[in-house]
């Protein structure tokens, strides 16, 4: 059965088990058998052959001109930052929101602002708030992770907690990801009260990796 025929069965039979019931008691004031016939009616009606609907997901914001203009200001920003050695993951939105920064390891442990450092050294250097971006000058409010380069699967996600101010619109923000040999750039809209576990995905291999494993560096 195809999904708008099973939609609109399932709200028949929820509409005829109400009705149901309402006449149930109506009927059981009257003939206890009738009363019984029409509860197993409105038991057997409210049946459906499928489980209910999940929930509904918000759709993603869309591109505005707008929003792409200030996200490609922030990805300005980020790129006119110098290079740094290990790996180093950087967050930039307007001062309108308050963005967190999470950065998983390969070692699956997350750094972000209640949890650094990691086991590997991974560690939150620069985390900013609303009540920094109120005296701020730059427009951009810039969070940054570091790790050593560690061989692994590295995992970028973004929070959007709080909003700074009485707009809750969603929030541009661009990533910069620096590791040995690779460079990655990344741009994207948050939602206000929603997080993003995985935005983005990266490796740093053997080769390009240091010495120093994950458990010697416990």
């Amino acid at each position: 059965m195809t999904r708008p025929l099973r939609s609109r069965r399932r709200q028949l039979a929820g509409a005829f088990s109400v009705l149901a019931g309402a006449f149930s008691l109506l009927a059981g004031a009257f003939s206890p058998l009738a009363g019984a016939l029409l509860l197993l009616a409105a038991a057997v009606a409210g049946c459906d052959d499928g489980p209910p609907p999940g929930p509904l997901v918000a759709p993603r914001p869309a591109w505005t001109s707008e929003r792409t203009s200030v996200a490609n200001e922030l990805a300005a920003r980020l790129a006119e930052l110098p290079d740094a050695d290990g790996v180093v993951v950087r967050l930039a939105f307007g001062p309108e929101a308050d963005l967190d920064l999470y950065v998983t390891g390969p070692l699956e442990e997350t750094v972000y602002y209640a949890n650094t450092p990691s086991r590997i050294g991974g560690e939150l250097v620069e985390d900013r708030r609303c009540e920094q971006a109120s005296g701020s000058q730059e427009g951009a409010q810039i969070e940054e992770v570091r790790f050593p380069a560690v061989a692994g699967r590295y995992r970028v996600g973004v929070d959007y907690p709080r909003a700074c101010g009485d707009t809750r619109a969603p929030a541009p923000f661009g990533l910069r990801v620096d590791a040995p040999g690779n460079r990655v750039e990344h741009r994207a809209i948050a939602v206000h009260q929603v997080f993003e576990p995985i935005v983005l995905e990266f490796e740093v291999g053997v080769d390009a990796a240091t010495r120093t494993s994950p458990e010697d560096s416990r």
